[in-house]
């Protein structure tokens, strides 16, 4: 396989990223308000103010990447093997949510979610059993929960 052909799939992997659409989460559900009471906190992790704003009344949702990868642990058995590499440790009642890339860009990006709990620097396989999982190549994940 040559240089440009190598570049060429993985642009083409890069834009299906683009068109995966998932479930939203809870967090999303809210009114525009509570939009504008973003803050940033640490490197890795996002925190929203809620609905109280800064002086309390609401609760804080915290989204955290997480490391993802595709393991095969045998022949026809796919999993994604979400890594906890963040300064937390994720709850029970959190949702692990993952999207999954496959080659040749079909079936589109798969996007599946989970729940914790999950520990630092702990893993949690998740099988993947739809149609086209042989074909999957790699995936990203996140960690979403609300604080109170």
């Amino acid at each position: 396989m040559n240089l440009k052909n190598l570049l060429l799939g993985s642009l083409l992997s890069s834009l299906s990223l683009v068109a995966c659409v998932g479930e939203p989460l809870d967090s999303d559900l809210g009114d525009e308000a509570a939009i504008d009471d973003t803050e940033l906190v640490g490197e890795d992790a996002e925190a929203i103010v809620g609905p109280g704003g800064e002086q309390g009344g609401g609760g804080i949702t915290r989204n955290v990447t997480l490391a993802c990868s595709i393991t095969y642990p045998s022949m026809f058995n796919v999993t994604a093997s979400i890594k906890n590499t963040s300064i937390y440790a994720i709850p029970d009642y959190a949702k692990l949510s993952y999207t999954v890339t496959h080659y040749y860009g079909s079936p589109a990006p798969f996007c599946g979610s989970t729940t914790g709990p999950l520990a630092k620097g702990a893993t949690k396989n998740v099988s993947l059993s739809h149609q086209g999982a042989l074909d999957a190549y790699g995936c990203s994940a996140k960690a979403s929960w609300t604080i109170d």
